[in-house]
C-alpha cells in the first residue's frame, strides 16, 4: 500500500536518467511521537550520564518488616559491576516505559472526557432537535406541498 510512486524526470523523454522515486511521507502525528520518544530517551540518557551512578555513594537502604530488619545496610556502591549494569538497565527500561505509558494514559483519559462531554451535550441536543422536528413537521409538510404546487 505504501509503495514508492514513480514519476518521469522533468528533463523530458530524451534524458537517459532513471525515473525519480517519491517515498510516502510520515504523518505529523507519527513524526511528533517519534520526536517525543527521542527527546525522552535523550533526557533519560543525560540524567544517567549526569548522575554517574557507578561512582556515587548512596546511603545504605534498610528494609524493615514489623520493626524487624529484613536486610542490613544494602549499599549500591558495594554492588558488583554486573549488578550495577543490570540495575541501570532496569531503571532505564522503567523510565522508557513511563515515557510511553504516561502520554498514552493521558490520551485515554482525555478521550473518555471528550466522549462523556459529547454525551452530556449531544444527547439532550439531539432530543431537543427531534422534538422540534416533530413539532414543526406539519409546517414542513405544508411548505413541501406548496413548493410542489408552485413548481408544477
Amino acid at each position: 500500500m505504501n509503495e514508492p510512486v514513480l514519476y518521469p524526470n522533468d528533463a523530458g523523454a530524451a534524458s537517459n536518467a532513471p525515473p525519480q522515486v517519491l517515498r510516502p511521507r510520515r504523518s505529523s502525528w507519527t513524526s511528533g511521537l517519534l520526536w517525543l520518544l527521542a527527546l525522552g530517551l535523550a533526557i533519560i540518557v543525560a540524567l544517567v550520564l549526569l548522575a554517574n551512578t557507578m561512582t556515587m555513594h548512596f546511603p545504605p537502604l534498610n528494609i524493615s518488616l514489623n520493626g524487624e530488619d529484613f536486610r542490613h545496610g544494602w549499599d549500591a556502591a558495594q554492588m558488583p559491576p554486573a549488578h550495577k549494569v543490570a540495575l541501570a538497565a532496569v531503571v532505564l527500561v522503567a523510565l522508557l516505559a513511563a515515557v510511553i505509558i504516561v502520554p498514552l494514559a493521558l490520551a485515554a483519559v482525555l478521550a473518555i472526557v471528550v466522549f462523556v462531554a459529547m454525551l452530556i451535550v449531544g444527547l439532550p441536543l439531539l432530543a431537543v432537535l427531534m422534538v422540534l422536528g416533530l413539532a414543526l413537521s406539519p409546517l414542513l409538510l405544508l411548505g413541501w406541498l406548496l413548493w410542489k404546487l408552485i413548481s408544477a
